[in-house]
């Protein structure tokens, strides 16, 4: 029985390691996540929460979250509740380290490698306008809204949590134009509606008729402000043609040591 048990713990484990950052782990850290989830059952949460903390160690050039468990263990297996004091253990580190005074190396951060996107064109029943995410009845809202055109982005920000949804692909809205031509808003009433919050909004140009199809939506509707918010360079489209009076390009701008270091395939 126990080791059926195990079995299907471990089918388990594969289903919910594809949804967290468990795959983008090194050979070493998967073992010892896997073998300390099977000791203790992890549940999905607990899971993705060991592989966010081992992935961030490993940006932070920390000690990897074997060695400090192997710190630890002793101390803590001879206390019991060997789970329950791991966890607690492993957010005092976490919160330690997130509160001490952040330095990089005078060479900078090594760029990584850059992540090959398969850019795809799906259609499908998805909404495209929804608010901003922290918008809530506990927060002072600026009323944005938000036009998902396009899912994930390749600039590779360390901080992202964009490129963790998204897998290896790009995706465009194949029905963009006519789900922009069927948005009802109110003619009476302004809107600001941004484009960057499931990709960096100008990192693809024109790709697809993605710009097109946006600025014809601002024509159409002259009491709206549509917001591109980028770090990218890529504003060709704008200065060759004569793009609609609502539009405004914005750019999130970091100090130069973040740009240099997290920022990696933005604009210089």
């Amino acid at each position: 029985m126990a080791n059926r048990t195990a079995i299907d713990y471990r089918a388990k484990f594969d289903r919910y390691s594809e949804d967290t950052c468990f795959p983008r782990l090194g050979e070493e850290e998967q073992l010892f996540i896997r073998g300390m989830a099977e000791a203790h059952r992890f549940t999905f949460q607990e899971l993705r929460q060991v592989s966010e903390a081992a992935l961030d160690l490993r940006m932070w050039k920390e000690a990897s979250l074997g060695i400090w468990w192997e710190r630890q263990e002793s101390d803590v297996e001879a206390r019991g509740r060997t789970k329950e004091r791991f966890f607690q253990r492993l957010d005092d580190r976490m919160a330690a380290l997130r509160a001490s005074a952040k330095s990089y190396p005078e060479e900078g951060m090594r760029r990584p490698e850059s992540a090959s996107l398969k850019p795809v064109t799906m259609s499908s029943e998805r909404d495209i306008l929804g608010m901003c995410p922290v918008a809530s009845e506990e927060t002072v809202c600026c009323n944005l809204r938000t036009i998902d055109a396009v899912q994930n982005c390749g600039m590779g920000c360390s901080y992202c949590t964009i490129q963790t949804f998204y897998g290896d692909r790009v995706t465009f809205d194949a029905d963009l134009p006519a789900k922009l031509a069927a948005m009802e808003l109110e003619p009476d009433r302004f809107y600001h509606i941004g484009t960057g919050q499931s990709s960096d909004s100008l990192m693809w140009g024109n790709q697809h008729g993605l710009l097109d199809s946006l600025c014809d939506f601002a024509r159409a509707h002259p009491n709206i402000l549509l917001e591109f918010k980028t770090k990218s360079a890529n504003v060709a489209y704008f200065l060759r043609g004569s793009p609609p009076a609502n539009i405004v390009l914005s750019w999130s701008l970091n100090t130069p040591a973040i740009i240099r270091n997290e920022e990696h395939f933005t604009a210089d």
